[in-house]
């Protein structure tokens, strides 16, 4: 028995995750099948052969990728199912596992950073003629979702923008009363920020930025936390994707084959489509740094 580290792969009854195990003989066999000169990458000492069985799983996987169903739902959320195959049975699970983390943990989104409410010393006051406490409006501040309108949420990095909210009652005040730039609109408008009980001024200012889940901004933490001011600082972590269900359907039961059924719901920051397109490229930035790695003797 020859172990081959090329990629996932199902020959017959010998399976392993991340290497294909493969007996002499069939080996032989395969080698016959297809011409040397095709290249693929390879690494071991084995190389001509591991090039060999790569050509052999890539001629017989037929690979597609599908949006069967996509809506708009409650509150501007977003929904999509996609059908993705074709696999080898055992490769499926990896697979939509995989993705499925990255959706809930990778994809960028903007968050509010800092908020500058008029009349608030700390987070517990209440403020005359509001029904809200200041917890309580800052809560409702994060429930916000905001989008850029110019370009995609996954292709900006270094973004900001200052938002504006200045009203007097009696009045409900919601997502659309906010004032935004013309690159930025709110997606939940009719979210619920503050309940104005009499004829008193309310004005709020808050900063806008594009953060990754992973993203700390402590630089900015320290500096506001030396100063007294009303400027309330956020430690949002966006979650553009909300929940990330699949299941694993058999495709071709004699050839052994699978397809994913991949369901992505979203807060409307980012469309569902967006977000699988920008989590495949993630995985698959983060595996080449690994397969364009010399092969390092310990």
């Amino acid at each position: 028995m020859i172990l081959y580290p090329i990629g996932l792969s199902n020959f017959g009854k010998d399976f392993n995750c991340g290497f294909v195990l493969v007996k002499q003989n069939h080996l032989t066999s395969l080698i016959n099948e297809f011409p040397s000169s095709q290249k693929f990458f390879t690494f071991g000492e084995e190389r001509e052969k591991c090039e060999i069985l790569t050509t052999f799983m890539m001629k017989t996987q037929h690979l597609f990728l599908s949006c069967v169903d996509s809506r708009i739902q409650d509150q501007g959320s977003m929904y999509a199912r996609f059908h993705l195959g074709t696999f080898f049975k055992g490769q499926s699970l990896t697979f939509a596992n995989a993705l499925r983390r990255n959706l809930l943990s990778e994809i960028p989104g903007m968050v509010i950073t800092d908020v500058s409410l008029k009349g608030a010393t700390h987070e517990f006051a209440t403020l005359p003629g509001v029904e809200e406490t200041v917890l309580e409006i800052l809560l409702n501040l994060k429930n916000l979702v905001f989008v850029p309108c110019q370009s995609s949420l996954t292709e900006l990095k270094n973004f900001q923008a200052t938002g504006f909210l200045k009203t007097s009652g009696p009045t409900k005040v919601t997502g659309k009363d906010l004032k935004l730039p013309l690159s930025v609109k709110c997606v939940n408008q009719n979210a619920h920020i503050a309940n104005i009980t009499s004829n008193t001024d309310f004005a709020i200012r808050f900063d806008l930025q594009i953060r990754r889940p992973k993203q700390n901004d402590l630089k900015k933490s320290n500096e506001l936390g030396k100063q007294q001011t009303r400027k309330f600082v956020f430690d949002t972590v966006p979650s553009p994707v909300q929940k990330v269900n699949y299941v694993i359907k058999s495709l071709n039961v004699k050839q052994g084959s699978e397809y994913v059924v991949l369901e992505v719901w979203t807060d409307g920051s980012v469309s569902p489509q967006e977000s699988v397109q920008f989590g495949l490229k993630n995985l698959t930035q983060l595996f080449y740094q690994f397969a364009s790695m010399k092969q390092v003797l310990i």
